[in-house]
């Protein structure tokens, strides 16, 4: 749930985002252990996504991805993030398959 958007009914009610997240990272180490200490675990991911998106404010879902990707890649230390966000709230609306930004960092 985030509040995000341009209209009056979307900046006072937070609203369903789709997030995928891919992470590029050495997994050697927990491949050969299989610890989860050795890599990152996926839980870690989630909860954070979902802290991000409970104090984002914002309009448009490229600021947000923006930073949600810029802001994962340093709390991770992993070597690249692909994000994509969808906005399913207003596609039937629009008449619009989906609402979609890709960002990767």
């Amino acid at each position: 749930m985030v509040r995000i958007g341009l209209l009056e009914e979307e900046l006072f009610a937070p609203q369903d985002l789709r997030v995928t997240v891919e992470l590029t990272y050495d997994f050697e180490n927990i491949r050969e252990t299989d610890e989860i200490t050795d890599g990152i675990d996926y839980r870690s991911v989630i909860d954070w996504v979902r802290g991000f998106c409970a104090k984002y404010d914002g309009k448009t879902m490229e600021r947000f991805a923006h930073l949600l990707a810029t802001e994962l890649k340093k709390s991770f230390e992993v070597q690249s993030v692909r994000l994509t966000v969808d906005k399913p709230r207003y596609t039937k609306k629009l008449g619009l398959a989906e609402i979609r930004v890709e960002v990767e960092r």
